[in-house]
């Protein structure tokens, strides 16, 4: 008998295969980043915003080089030496008092500026034709234009008594500064000398500059007419209105008026938005600027930025163009000369000097030479 029971039918098992062998794991490492390497990576992943960065810095730089370039030929504008002589007046808290000199030259000799900024003054070379104080108020709120009749019989050093314009035909800015500090007893820190010559470029370079003749006027020692009506001065025609004082009722206190009138228009035009926001007209200005000023050897390029920074804000609306006051313009030895209200004249620049002019204005206004409103001024 066969004990052995048979086999059961049972599953195959495989033998369990082998493990694969471990993947193996590549780790990258990082690489450090240089600052170069980062910003390439920003560039890339920031395109637009990294041209407008560029773009930003170009223009940065441009502007930079610009400014550069202004301060440069702010540089270029000739300087003189000046150093008024006498008892000088003593400076009044931080407002500026800049002498401005308005110089013709109808011989047409040339040199001015020349013979300023060498120190080698030729007497009986050049005359004064317009005379004027600028004060900027310590605030740089306010500003008044004083202007001096060129005749003003005052007392002269080495001179005596004479007309006001012979100082600096003999002595050049400081004889003239002399005077008129010992006039007004206000001291004069900087001194501007404007040469009319080239009145014609600077008011091109602006593109010209509006003002209004309220009443036909002809001028008798070239009959050129100037029509009732806006008139646009340029170039050679803005020198022909400030020259003009023949067959004007007031004679040389109404061309002393078209000077102040000139001058308010140049402020009212440069202090507009159509100027400062045009580089190409600032930059023509300032170009022209060194041909038609010369100014004194402490009136630096960065004085000059600092106080028309400081002073931006004055416009010819808060500023007052006045001229002193006057008795009379009499003969005397054979001269028509212009004598000065003293007493007048010492209160009106004390009231400047201190800041107190709109006070003094409101209790003289009525008796005191003012220019008048645009579109009245013949």
């Amino acid at each position: 008998m066969d004990l052995q029971a048979p086999a059961r039918h049972s599953e195959t098992v495989a033998p369990p295969e082998p493990p694969e062998p471990a993947a193996r794991v590549r780790v990258r490492r990082e690489r450090k980043r240089g600052p170069w390497r980062r910003f390439k990576h920003f560039v890339r992943r920031h395109k637009a915003l990294s041209i407008i960065f560029v773009t930003a810095l170009v223009l940065l730089a441009i502007l930079i080089a610009w400014l550069l370039w202004l301060n440069h030929k702010l540089g270029d504008i000739e300087r003189f030496p000046f150093e008024p002589g006498g008892d000088r007046p003593a400076a009044v808290g931080s407002a500026q008092n800049i002498l401005l000199i308005g110089v013709d030259d109808p011989a047409d000799q040339g040199g001015l500026f020349e013979d300023l900024s060498s120190g080698a003054w030729t007497p009986g070379k050049f005359r004064s034709d317009a005379i004027m104080v600028l004060h900027i108020s310590g605030d740089r709120k306010s500003a008044q234009l004083v202007s001096i009749p060129r005749d003003s019989f005052v007392d002269v050093p080495d001179l005596g008594r004479t007309k006001i314009n012979a100082s600096f035909s003999d002595g050049g800015p400081e004889e003239l500064a002399q005077v008129v500090e010992s006039l007004s007893d206000l001291r004069i820190d900087h001194a501007v000398v404007i040469d009319f010559q080239h009145l014609a470029d600077m008011t091109t370079a602006m593109g010209g500059i509006d003002v209004v003749q309220p009443e036909a006027v002809t001028d008798p020692r070239n009959g050129f007419t100037w029509e009732k009506g806006p008139l646009h001065l340029e170039g050679d025609l803005a020198v022909a209105y400030v020259r003009q004082r023949y067959g004007m009722p007031r004679g040389d206190f109404d061309r002393i008026q078209r000077q102040q009138n000139v001058l308010r228009a140049m402020l009212d035009k440069v202090a507009s938005a159509g100027t400062l926001a045009n580089p190409v007209r600032i930059t023509s200005l300032v170009t022209e600027l060194a041909s038609f000023v010369a100014v004194d050897d402490s009136f630096t390029p960065s004085e000059m930025r600092s106080l028309a920074i400081s002073a931006r804000g004055i416009r010819p609306s808060n500023m007052r163009f006045v001229t002193v006051p006057v008795t009379g313009t009499p003969t005397i030895d054979g001269a028509s000369v212009v004598t000065l209200d003293l007493d007048e004249t010492a209160d009106l620049f004390d009231a400047v000097e201190t800041d107190r002019f709109e006070d003094w204005y409101q209790e003289n206004s009525e008796s005191i030479d003012e220019l008048p409103p645009a579109g009245q001024v013949r």
